[in-house]
């Protein structure tokens, strides 16, 4: 019994001291978002048409592996938007010759933060790498009549690079300030219509503006 109440009381406070350690914080990322398309077709070519502006927002949680590499997740709203040129058989014109597509997903980034020693009082420097889970809530035309794309897939995947500088503003809070580049992995058109041929994928690409604080 004594055993079993010192193990309870080591293990709680080992717990404690983890998520002690772990700093909380919101991040802001206004994003940069285009496509890359790939299709082999006798009756349709289709590009990106343009890179378009969105703004995602979330909670980051950086947690410590040893004093310079943090393990670092968190959940975030992601909303994107892809455009497409479209132009039919011989150079001539699809129903829509352009169209456009919203999407939102929610975001869990995996990802190693590698920080450097201050190059300035309370100042450090960091780079980022990982991978991330995202599940679609909402997809559907910027305009009604577009009508290429029926079904999204319900998951996406990208890598992330990025990097940035980290303040100590005070006891408990931190600001962070950087840039990253997201770049899907994952083919995300289920159907279309017309049925186009098997090769044709779009995935997505972000280079995102991180803003944040940590507490």
């Amino acid at each position: 019994m004594r055993k079993l109440v010192l193990f309870t009381f080591l293990l709680f406070g080992f717990v404690v001291g983890a998520f002690a350690q772990i700093k909380l914080g919101l991040k802001f990322s206004p994003s940069f978002t285009s496509s890359r398309i790939n299709l082999i077709s006798d009756t349709l070519d289709i590009e990106n048409a343009s890179t378009n502006t969105k703004f995602s927002l979330g909670l980051v949680m950086d947690s410590p592996l040893t004093d310079t590499y943090f393990f670092s997740t968190g959940l975030f709203y992601v909303p994107r938007r892809f455009s497409l040129n479209i132009i039919g058989e011989n150079g001539g014109s699809f129903k829509n010759p352009r169209e456009a597509y919203d999407l939102q997903y929610l975001q869990v980034p995996l990802t190693l933060k590698l920080f450097t020693n201050e190059i300035m009082p309370d100042m450090s420097m960091y780079f980022q790498v990982g991978a991330t889970a995202e599940f679609l809530i909402y997809h559907g035309p910027v305009q009604e009549e577009y009508t290429l794309i029926n079904e999204l897939k319900g998951i996406d995947s990208s890598v992330i690079f990025g990097g940035g500088m980290e303040y100590q503003a005070g006891l408990n809070t931190v600001i962070f300030g950087g840039i990253s580049y997201q770049r899907g992995l994952i083919n995300i058109v289920k159907t279309t219509e017309p049925a186009l041929a098997d090769g044709f994928a779009i995935r997505t690409s972000a280079l995102m503006v991180d803003i944040g604080l940590k507490f």
